[in-house]
């Protein structure tokens, strides 16, 4: 979940923003990777909304014509020290002058200043210390967008560089750009269509009518001035709720999980036309239905209808609640899964590919929820045959796995054992049993030898065994093949079993051969050149019966001369 969805979760419960300090701290009663994700981000989720409360302060008084400036430098005093650790605000002189009585107090606005009002707010509204960096390593471009989604900041789509002189952390699965992507613009928030007009205009030669007026070089900055579009205001409504229309649907799933599955199809139709008549086609609402409706269809074994609501509620989710929000995401997924139970597995492979494209910007990577979803886009690939590409997936799902759950446990390995098979269908036979043994051990260890998955591991342990085993003996045995016919020096062109052929018109027979070039001889003619001649022309010296002299067909017949 992002922070919309953990506000939207506690606020369903009845627990307050304010309990989210308490959150924090509870999380680090136990040492669970899952915790620690939830607690950074409870802490993400407070820095964003003090963090709102100082810019709102900044805004206020401020005309709309200096709001990009003081955007741009207090993201840049934020989010952009590791890139430039003093940064200046971008401010006209010119129009500045034009409004003497107006603060420009957040010029003065440094870091450290920053850091120190953003711990006060957080101390003050959540009771809670904020220990370490408030910016997270590698959670830049999330709190960004926290931050954008409360304040209503609309930036320019690229990749800025939070950090001077690094990379931002990669994935271990690596996606191709696609041809469609947005060009990726310079670090100092200028894009390189900016440079190509300024070298044209160069190249033109002709001198403008005023001189031009030098600027002092600037320091680059995460965020410029031209990187803030636009500031949307944001309305707050309470939806209303219709209560038959929800009663319908908990009354169809009753009626299913009874056994009633045509009472059980008519409330859900019922209830699916309240929702759409009550909050209109496209609405959250209306989205969260088709969810549901989609996965009770699934489970009915309606997979054509699950489809298409799912279809449904990707596109409603997208309309409505935002191409990042955490429901569309989810929403995808749930697509991928019954695209690929129902045959489309190309299709289902591309809505994992999106939606995990997703994920990174709105959870970023090696999250512990991601392990799910890489290990069923790995499945996948190997129901298309591509078995080297789905062991790419498993080892990276493995390893997100091994890091929260530990390498001890059930759940890395079951992720071994799926590991192990797709080396072996990968050919790499040596590697499988590896894997497969220590998803064996793990499997005793926790679980006792009696489970089923131990025997399961145990079978498949032993099938790798037998099967490393016979192509073992069968590589040994092609080696002592090629070494024996190395030793008799047979040339390495000549397969085994083979002999030079007779030219045209000589028999395969060795009696027919001379006694100097029987196979005896080792192959060496002992005779003078004389008798070699006679024998290539065709005049044997020895005949067992007399033949009819013929002339060799080698020699040309003298050519009487033309007349």
């Amino acid at each position: 979940m992002d922070g919309q969805s953990l506000v939207r979760e506690l606020h369903r419960r009845g627990i307050n923003i304010r309990y989210l300090g308490l959150m924090a701290t509870l999380c680090n009663e136990k040492e669970d990777k899952r915790l620690i994700a939830l607690k950074q981000l409870c802490e993400q989720e407070m820095v964003a909304r003090a963090f709102k409360h100082v810019c709102n302060q900044q805004l206020r008084a401020l005309p709309p014509c200096f709001s990009q400036s003081a955007v741009a430098h207090m993201l840049n005093c934020l989010l952009g020290t590791g890139f430039n650790s003093s940064p200046q605000a971008d401010v006209d002189d010119e129009l500045k002058a034009m409004y003497p009585e107006t603060s420009f107090e957040f010029e003065k606005l440094k870091p450290a200043a920053l850091e120190k009002e953003l711990r006060e707010q957080i101390s003050l509204r959540y009771r809670y210390d904020a220990e370490g960096e408030l910016v997270q390593s590698g959670k830049q471009l999330q709190l960004l967008r926290e931050i954008c989604l409360k304040l209503g900041f609309q930036l320019e789509a690229k990749e800025y560089q939070f950090v001077k002189g690094l990379e931002a952390p990669k994935d271990a699965l690596v996606e191709k750009k696609s041809s469609d992507s947005l060009q990726v613009p310079q670090t100092n928030g200028t894009s390189a269509n900016d440079g190509g007009k300024k070298k044209r205009a160069k190249r033109t030669g002709h001198s403008p009518s005023r001189p031009a007026v030098e600027k002092p070089p600037t320091i680059p900055v995460t965020f410029s001035v031209d990187n803030i579009l636009n500031i949307v205001p944001l309305v707050k409504e309470a939806a209303p709720r219709s209560v038959l229309a929800e009663e319908a649907l908990d009354a169809g799933r009753m009626s299913i999980q009874q056994d009633q599955k045509e009472l059980g199809q008519e409330l859900l139709l019922e209830s699916l036309s309240l929702h759409e008549q009550i909050y209109g086609i496209l609405h959250p609402e209306v989205a969260r239905v088709y969810y549901a409706l989609s996965t009770l269809y699934y489970g009915l074994d309606e997979k054509t209808a699950a489809v298409e609501l799912a279809k449904k509620a990707v596109i409603v989710s997208e309309r409505t609640l935002g191409i990042d929000n955490a429901e569309t995401v989810l929403a995808y997924l749930n697509l991928s899964l019954f695209e690929h139970a129902t045959g489309n597995t190309r299709d289902a492979l591309a809505y994992v590919r999106h939606a995990l494209n997703l994920w990174k910007v709105v959870y970023g990577i090696r999250h512990p929820d991601s392990i799910t979803t890489i290990n069923n886009a790995a499945v996948m690939l190997q129901t298309l045959k591509q078995f080297h590409e789905s062991r790419l997936w498993f080892e990276a799902s493995l390893d997100i796995c091994e890091e929260v759950s530990g390498k001890q446990s059930v759940n890395s390995a079951t992720l071994l054992f799926q590991l192990a098979q797709a080396l072996a269908l990968d050919h790499d036979g040596k590697a499988a049993v590896t894997k497969m043994r220590e998803s064996y051990s793990i499997f005793k260890a926790e679980l006792g030898p009696e489970n089923q998955n131990t025997k399961e591991a145990e079978m498949w342990l032993e099938t790798l065994l037998h099967s490393a085993v016979n192509q073992a003996k069968q590589a040994n045995a092609l080696l002592q093949n090629r070494k024996i016919l190395l030793s008799r020096g047979k040339p390495s062109g000549v397969p085994t079993g083979t002999r030079p052929q007779p030219s045209i018109g000589q028999s395969t027979n060795a009696n027919t051969l001379p006694s100097s070039l029987a196979p005896g001889n080792g192959g060496v003619d002992q005779r003078n050149v004389d008798e070699l001649l006679k024998y290539i022309n065709g005049e044997s010296g020895k005949q067992s019966t007399p033949k009819k002299k013929t002339a060799n067909p080698r020699r040309r017949p003298a050519q009487r001369p033309a007349a």
